[in-house]
């Protein structure tokens, strides 16, 4: 693995919501799945973001990331990770992306303990 790092919604979140990891996310342009646009848009409008609050998280995500797109081979890959290691399906989806890049999956989400090339953040 490369020591490039793929950003998982969890640290997005507590960016937004609690001002951590600032330090990863600011300064660094890191790779996103598409799939983390959608956990966090979905959260912020739970949390009753406003339309002009949520456009502009979003669109610091997509200047400070390189996005990745789920392909016919993520999906597949995720599909075997979610069943050898019972991974809900986009966290599979997610850590497959970050396996094809050659990166350090960083986050705050215990689904991923144990695999190998995640970084879990306390």
């Amino acid at each position: 693995m490369t020591d490039s790092n793929f950003i998982d919604s969890s640290i997005w979140l507590e960016y937004f919501f609690n001002n951590n990891y600032g330090s990863i996310l600011e300064n660094n342009i890191s790779m996103i799945s598409i799939l983390s646009l959608f956990e966090v848009k979905k959260k912020l409008m739970k949390e009753k973001a406003n339309d002009l609050e949520i456009a502009k998280c979003l669109g610091f995500m997509k200047n400070r990331s390189i996005i990745i797109p789920v392909s016919i081979e993520i999906a597949e890959n995720a599909a075997s990770i979610s069943q050898k290691k019972s991974i809900p399906a986009i966290d599979s989806l997610i850590y497959a992306s970050a396996i094809l890049k050659k990166s350090i999956l960083i986050t705050k989400d215990n689904d991923f303990r144990g695999l190998d090339n995640v970084k879990i953040l306390d």
